[in-house]
């Protein structure tokens, strides 16, 4: 067969640009180039929020003189007769067939159209080893799909199933192939991954996991992304402690600070208790990096409700602070719930809660001026003459990064010392002082490149993460 042009788009979450770059490292003869060069493009998709499936719809008619292979959460809610909707579309192709997706291909190729969609399974579908599209520094590895937590407020248990942890001997092999690629932070995401192992293990095993990787060999780091607060433990904490290569960062996902509130969402309703689990969480840990996420405009929300929102806010001062308007969705509990709130106050009461946010992440990073930072390189400004990193305090995508002069030239994918020389908002600037380490061969993977440009120009749409999720 000869080489076949495709490119991917990879709507949504981390967990999606996991699944994508799984699937594409499954696929024989391709060759990965920009949207308007490809034939054939790979659209992984989310369903989570209403704006994500209209993202959907907006990127299948945006690709009517291609041939579009869906996939991800919202590939099981399309159907046959969609192939006469949109004519562009020649698979659609559910999670649980996967492993299928290179003889699909080859079918796809030949010219027919396939409907592979099947009910999701009770176990962790295998994933491929994976190379790493999106970034030649940081990789997404999933160790668990779906969710039990059953939130009034949530449409992924309906798309997603029960939750399914990942083998572990998998997880271990996966991290130690994309650190032989050159990959410096290896980011673990699932629903809730202080779940993982108790489905297949019986407990939870996210802290042996988190030992283990830590053992492996290799300049790297490690980090843990969506732990639930009842799920943040004096072991986990522990094995968050117990090496260098571990993250001091956790995002624990509270979703609101009012009791009544955060009873009809059906999460743990005690807000006191909340504060004394973070409280703990910083004497384990003291410097620990948090961020979180909260949803306004919940059905029946009050202003002195909201107000209860914003003085919780203050009281646990976090790093970082997603803020998300609440949407009605099918499927949930929460859709059923009166008075709704108005768009028009949902968006005020969200702009007020980013702003108090913007303040206790700008006097946090304040204090940052002056000290030194491990940072991890990953692009560079020419016309600016600049470099751009993250510390350990910000994940890639969703939280800031580090702006860094140096005098002389630097390596992409290499740690260094740098000192904060001054702060903002969200970002910090720098200047760099010396190299952590000598920088070992890496894979062409890890060249001088812009990360985002990996696959050519727009080839691969990273998730999308708006101004207010920082």
């Amino acid at each position: 067969m000869n080489t076949i042009k495709i490119s991917a788009v990879s709507l949504g979450c981390p967990k999606n640009l996991a699944d994508t770059e799984s699937i594409l490292s499954t696929i024989k003869d391709i060759q990965i180039v920009s949207d308007s060069d490809a034939k054939y493009i790979f659209l992984n998709t989310c369903g989570f929020l209403k704006s994500a499936r209209d993202e959907v719809y907006e990127n299948i008619n945006k690709f009517k003189k291609k041939k579009v292979i869906l996939l991800g959460c919202l590939a099981s809610q399309f159907t046959k007769e969609d192939f006469q909707k949109y004519p562009q579309v020649y698979a659609i192709v559910s999670s649980a067939n996967y492993f299928k997706i290179d003889e699909i291909f080859k079918k796809v190729i030949a010219g027919e159209k396939v409907y592979s969609v099947s009910t999701e399974p009770k176990t962790f579908e295998k994933m491929a080893q994976k190379k790493v599209f999106s970034s030649p520094s940081f990789a997404y590895i999933k160790i668990a799909e779906g969710c039990n937590n059953a939130c009034s407020y949530c449409y992924i248990p309906y798309l997603k199933g029960r939750y399914r942890s990942r083998k572990m001997p998998e997880i271990l092999s996966e991290a130690k192939f994309l650190i032989k690629q050159g990959i410096k932070e290896l980011i673990l995401v699932a629903q809730d991954c202080g779940c993982y192992g108790i489905d297949i293990y019986g407990s939870q095993k996210l802290p042996e996991l988190l030992k283990k990787l830590s053992k492996t060999s290799g300049d790297f780091l490690i980090r843990i992304l969506y732990v639930y607060p009842e799920r943040v433990s004096k072991e986990l904490l522990d094995a968050i402690n117990s090496s260098d290569k571990i993250c001091k960062y956790l995002d624990i996902p509270l979703q609101h600070g009012d009791k009544e509130i955060l009873k009809k969402m059906l999460r743990p309703n005690d807000p006191q208790k909340i504060l004394q689990k973070i409280s703990n969480i910083r004497k384990e840990i003291s410097n620990i990096i948090l961020r979180t996420s909260f949803i306004v405009g919940f059905p029946g929300e009050t202003e002195k409700q909201f107000k209860t929102l914003l003085e919780f806010i203050k009281k646990i001062n976090f790093d970082h602070v997603g803020v998300f308007e609440y949407s009605r969705e099918p499927h949930t509990k929460a859709y059923f719930l009166k008075p709704q709130v108005s768009e028009k106050i949902k968006s005020i009461r969200c702009e007020k809660a980013m702003k108090l946010q913007q303040k206790i992440s700008l006097e946090k990073n304040k204090k940052l001026i002056g000290t030194t930072q491990k940072v991890l390189l990953e692009k560079y400004d020419k016309e600016a003459n600049l470099y751009v990193g993250r510390s350990q305090k910000f994940a890639p995508e969703i939280d800031g990064e580090i702006i860094i002069k140096s005098k002389l030239p630097l390596k992409l994918n290499d740690f260094y010392d740098v000192k904060i020389i001054s702060a903002t908002d969200y970002d910090l600037s720098a200047v760099v002082l010396q190299a952590r380490s000598e920088r070992s061969e890496r894979s062409a993977f890890a060249s001088f490149i812009n990360p985002h440009k990996t696959m050519g120009t727009d080839s691969l749409t990273l998730p999308h993460n708006k101004t207010l999720q920082k």
